[in-house]
């Protein structure tokens, strides 16, 4: 499971529960995943013993965040010996910096190795590795993809081999002697280790920074290299603390008051992780987890334009506007001809895979991108930023207006928030009408006629309230053409965007029905709907949780709005990441970890809440 996450907007580096290197993407956040394994290990050699260093192999792992930037820092400890290890993605130049600390009591004579097996751009075979003795540095390509690996000290000896195909191991068994006697080049499923021979003593810290530069043609990492070599190993690792440190200092929000210290922590850490997790070209990723690969065939790697679009939102409020705008412009670069949306996309741009039928619509994924345009200005308050996004409005809002139901007037079916079934949902016909409100303001802004849309979202709103609630149970229904009358948290979003107002009493009653419901009686925390059986039996999610938070604030409760925001910090992991969702019977995350939504709901709901205690009330979204 990932623990800790770093990146730069074109490497995203995550960690594992061990301490080692889980995925490397590069040179887009969620793609390629060009890692396929990495191990650290260890051989004493006085006592002429090997050791991987991971759990359960004889070695305890202590991680937490380090530093405002929360860098990734693991610590092992263990026979006398601590190793403390950070990992730093340095913020301009396409270069991560593994510095390794360590100690022994008593001192002794120690053997480091480091392990990597690639499979670059994604697929691990056709793959090179090889020694270059005049460099002093072990470099893995293939095509147009390269990574050079080089250290201060040097390396004191490295091989490269071959994993998988034939039946091999991995070339790190060469390690497990505690001498490598390898070849100093390979090809086709190609690995390498490298080895470290050090003094270690029980009062001061020997230190070993490894380098990886990430390149897309060999002069390129060979410049990187130099620019090491030159300006001094140290700099480069201070460089990268120094930004993060500057960046904490100066962008991000201080937490609102009234959080506990975990909260606050939670907080900082969401805002760090929705940086991390959008690209330099704006694509936002749902998640950097690839565990669900092996089960499900593929993975949350993607732009979704629901997801993209409430993370932009989350980043405007806390303050990250030009990221915000950078994911607006990489819509617009996406949007199809007709005005709307497809399904999801890689972060390259290039349209993502889909179990959606044409035309892979999920009606409210196309809406979300209108109300994140005008969420985008009512934030910067700069009428330019109207202008250039017009066309991407209008053509997502003409399109709004065309696709509805010519039996109710609603818009036509298509499939719901969950990505589930197809139909006619409360939650994306509010959607809609929502984003048409939010075209009309934006040509109204700028001096185009709203009257279409501003029409089209009146009738559509008028028609849902009429449509959806069932006067005789007191409740909504979830869809229409089938009707589906479950109860689903996603009605508590609908009502955020304004399926009837707050003070109507039927609100109220909708919010009761669906907390008594849906809560979780053994862990706390809000299930997605009745029924639901994703990962689990109607497992809480940490967005629906969030969603009932931000219902209870509109509905004047501010300390039940407190304790639901508190008990999603408490279920962050140990090291302040958010998952989708939390196992009813073990309390444990569940599915994508971290996922990128469940932080921007967490910084959005966090910001209405102190929001509220300035004004007395929330605005609208």
């Amino acid at each position: 499971m990932i623990t800790e996450v770093a990146g730069n907007g074109r490497i995203l580096l995550t960690v594992n529960e061990n301490g080692d290197w889980n995925e490397l993407f590069y040179p887009f956040p969620g793609q390629f995943q060009q890692l396929r394994e990495a191990r650290v290990g260890l051989f004493d050699i006085p006592n002429s013993k090997f050791t991987w260093l991971r759990r359960g192999n004889g070695y305890a792992v202590r991680q937490e965040p380090f530093g405002p930037g929360h860098l990734p820092e693991s610590v092992w400890t263990d026979h006398g010996v601590q190793m403390a290890v950070r990992d730093h993605v340095h913020p301009n130049h396409d270069l991560i910096a593994r510095v390794f600390r360590l100690r022994a009591n008593p001192g002794r004579a120690l053997r480091l190795f480091a392990y990597h097996a690639f499979q670059i751009a994604e697929s691990m075979y056709q793959d090179t590795a090889y020694v270059d003795p005049a460099t002093s540095s072990l470099i893995h390509y293939k095509r147009g993809f390269f990574f050079e690996f080089f250290s201060d000290p040097p390396f004191t000896h490295a091989v490269c081999g071959e994993h998988t195909l034939r039946g091999l191991r991995g070339t790190y068994v060469d390690a497990e002697d505690g001498r490598l006697e390898g070849r100093p080049v390979a090809h086709g499923a190609a690995d390498s280790v490298m080895e470290w021979d050090l003094e270690a003593t029980p009062d001061r810290d020997v230190e070993v920074r490894m380098f990886l530069a990430a390149g897309r043609s060999l002069p390129g990492v060979h410049q990187i290299h130099e620019y090491v070599r030159s300006g001094g190993s140290e700099r480069f690792v201070r460089e990268s603390e120094a930004f993060w440190e500057t960046w904490v200092q100066r962008r991000l929000p201080n937490p609102p008051r009234g959080l506990s210290d975990l909260g606050s922590s939670v907080y900082r850490s969401s805002v760090l992780q929705l940086r991390h997790c959008t690209g330099a070209n704006g694509a936002i990723i749902a998640s950097p987890d690839t565990r669900s690969l092996v089960a499900a065939g593929d993975t949350y790697n993607y732009c979704w334009w629901r997801d993209g679009g409430y993370v932009a939102k989350a980043m405007d409020e806390a303050g990250l506007y030009e990221n915000s705008g950078r994911f607006l412009e990489f819509a617009r670069q996406c949007q199809n001809p007709d005005g709307s949306f497809f399904h999801r996309h890689f972060p390259d741009g290039a349209i993502g895979s889909t179990w959606h039928p044409p035309p892979f619509l999920q009606i409210d994924q196309t809406a979300t991108v209108i109300a994140a345009v005008w969420h985008h200005f009512k934030r910067g308050g700069d009428p330019d930023v109207l202008l250039d996004l017009w066309p991407v409005v209008k053509a997502a809002a003409n399109f709004l207006t065309k696709f509805r139901d010519p039996a109710t007037g609603l818009p036509a079916p298509s499939f719901d928030l969950w990505e589930e079934r197809l139909g006619i949902h409360a939650y994306s016909t509010t959607a809609v009408a929502h984003a048409l409100e939010r075209a009309a303001r934006i040509a109204t802004e700028i001096g185009k006629d709203p009257s279409e849309w501003r029409a089209a979202a009146s009738e559509i709103s008028e028609r849902a309230v009429r449509e959806f609630w069932d006067e005789e149970h007191q409740r909504f229904v979830r869809s229409l053409s089938p009707r589906d009358d479950r109860l689903d948290a996603s009605l508590l979003l609908a009502l955020k965007l304004g399926l009837m107002p707050w003070t109507d009493p039927r609100a109220r009653t909708a919010v009761d029905g669906i907390e008594k419901r849906l809560w979780c009686a053994e862990q706390g925390g809000l299930a997605r709907y009745e029924g639901d059986q994703y990962y689990g039996r109607e497992n809480p999610w940490i967005v629906c949780t969030l969603w009932l938070a931000e219902a209870r604030l509109r509905l004047g409760d501010r300390e039940r709005c407190h304790e639901l925001i508190e008990w999603s910090a408490s279920h962050a992991t140990p090291t302040r990441l958010l998952p989708e969702q939390i196992d009813r019977g073990t309390g444990e995350p569940k599915s994508a970890t971290p996922l990128t939504w469940s932080h921007s709901t967490f910084v959005d709901v966090v910001h209405k809440y102190a929001e509220s205690e300035v004004r007395g009330t929330v605005a609208d979204e």
